[in-house]
């Protein structure tokens, strides 16, 4: 994907969201690319894994991330690593907050644009679809 301007102020809100909720983004550069991003819940600390070998899209798995420390179960597990193939309990509701995070700071002109932009996997388009429809009928 093409770093454009728009992109570089979602992560920046990201970033900003994460900060004023007190949780710590590192970003590594040198691990392995099979080494996927992680959430240290108790600590609230999310490490991006610059290098991880994946499809769906950095912007999108930082707010995936987000999620599980803002809007997760905090009992359930103390550390979550990224999996696009996660589709139950706190790893779906990651997901669809995700998208409700992303779509919050930028909604798209439609839910197939979300998809292709951020990458996500083609099992949450139901999911995308629907919050779609939400925020447009709020606009």
């Amino acid at each position: 994907m093409i770093k454009d301007y728009l992109y570089n102020q979602i992560n920046s809100s990201l970033e900003k969201l994460a900060c004023e909720n007190d949780v710590a983004i590192v970003n590594a550069d040198d691990l392995s690319t099979n080494v996927p991003d992680t959430v240290l819940v108790n600590t609230r600390v999310i490490i991006m894994n610059r290098q991880f070998d994946i499809n769906v899209d950095y912007a999108y798995r930082l707010a995936h991330e987000i999620s599980h420390i803002l809007y997760g179960d905090h009992e359930a597990q103390a550390v979550y690593q990224f999996s696009e193939f996660g589709k139950r309990g706190e790893e779906l509701l990651a997901h669809k907050n995700a998208i409700r995070l992303l779509m919050s700071i930028e909604l798209p002109s439609n839910p197939l644009k979300f998809i292709s932009y951020y990458r996500v996997p083609s099992w949450i388009e139901s999911y995308v679809i629907q919050t779609y429809n939400e925020f447009n009928i709020l606009e």
